[in-house]
C-alpha cells in the first residue's frame, strides 16, 4: 500500500501481478503474469501505439493542408467552387472510415525510444502536402482543358481525386520506409476497398453527383497510384531529414 503514492507520481508506474489492489489502481501498467518477462510486450505495444498516432498525425496534417489550400486557391483562381458542399460531406465520410481503421493497423515498432518533435513533424507534413497540392491542381487542369468537363463533372472528378489521394496518403505515411515494406491491417484494407467501390459506383452512375466516364475514373486511379509510388521516394528523404 505504501508504494501507491510513488506509483501514482511516476511517469509510468508499474505494479507486479501480486501487488495490492491499491497499488494496481495507482499504477499506469499492471503486469498480469509473475516476473518481468511481459515488460517487453508492454514496451513493444506502447511503441506500436506511438507509430499509429504518428501515422494519424502525419495523415491529418497533410490532408488538412492539401484540401484547405486546394479549395481556397481553386476558388480564387477559377471564381467557382471546385467541389460542392454535398461532396465535401461525402468526402469526410469516405476518408474517416479509413482513418479510424488506423487504430487497428499492423505496424512495426521502433528499436529506440520515441519522442515527439513537433517542428520536424509539421515541416515534413507540409512538404508532402505541397506535393499532393500540385497533383490536385494538375488533375483539375487536365479535366478542364483536356477532357473539357462541365463544372458539375469537374466537381465529381475533384471529389474522386480527393478520395483517392486521401487513401493513397494513408498507405504512404503509415510506413516510415517504402510503403510496401509491411502489410496493412485487415480493417484498413477492407475499409479502403469499400470506400473505393462506393465512390466509383456513385461517380459512374451519377448518385448524389454528376456522372463521369468510368474509363476516366480508372485512369485517375492508375495515375494516382503511380504518383504515390514516386512520392514514396520523396517521403523517405523527407522523413530522414525532418522526422
Amino acid at each position: 500500500v505504501s508504494d501507491a503514492p510513488a506509483l501514482k507520481q511516476a511517469e509510468v508506474g508499474i505494479a507486479v501481478s501480486s501487488a495490492t489492489d491499491v497499488a494496481r489502481a495507482a499504477a499506469s501498467a499492471v503486469l498480469t503474469e509473475p516476473g518481468l518477462t511481459n515488460m517487453r510486450s508492454a514496451v513493444t505495444i506502447g511503441r506500436q501505439i506511438y507509430q499509429r498516432m504518428l501515422t494519424y498525425t502525419y495523415n491529418k496534417i497533410i490532408k488538412t493542408f492539401q484540401i484547405v489550400l486546394f479549395l481556397s486557391i481553386g476558388l480564387f483562381l477559377t471564381g467557382t467552387f471546385v467541389i460542392t458542399p454535398r461532396l465535401v460531406v461525402l468526402l469526410l465520410f469516405a476518408n474517416d472510415f479509413a482513418t479510424m481503421s488506423l487504430a487497428a493497423d499492423r505496424v512495426s515498432y521502433s528499436r529506440q525510444p520515441d519522442r515527439w518533435h513537433i517542428r520536424p513533424l509539421v515541416i515534413g507534413s507540409l512538404v508532402l502536402a505541397v506535393a499532393w497540392l500540385f497533383f490536385s491542381f494538375g488533375v483539375y487542369a487536365i479535366g478542364r482543358t483536356v477532357f473539357h468537363l462541365p463544372l458539375d463533372g469537374l466537381q465529381t472528378l475533384v471529389f474522386v481525386m480527393l478520395v483517392l489521394t486521401g487513401q493513397a496518403n494513408i498507405y504512404l505515411v503509415r510506413e516510415r520506409d517504402h510503403f510496401w515494406k509491411s502489410i496493412p491491417g485487415r480493417p484498413l484494407l477492407i475499409s479502403s476497398l469499400i470506400d473505393l467501390l462506393l465512390v466509383f459506383v456513385f461517380a459512374s452512375q451519377g448518385i448524389l453527383m454528376a456522372p463521369i466516364d468510368p474509363a476516366l475514373l480508372l485512369g485517375l486511379l492508375i495515375v494516382t497510384a503511380l504518383y504515390a509510388v514516386g512520392l514514396d521516394f520523396l517521403k523517405i528523404q523527407v522523413f530522414r531529414r525532418f522526422a
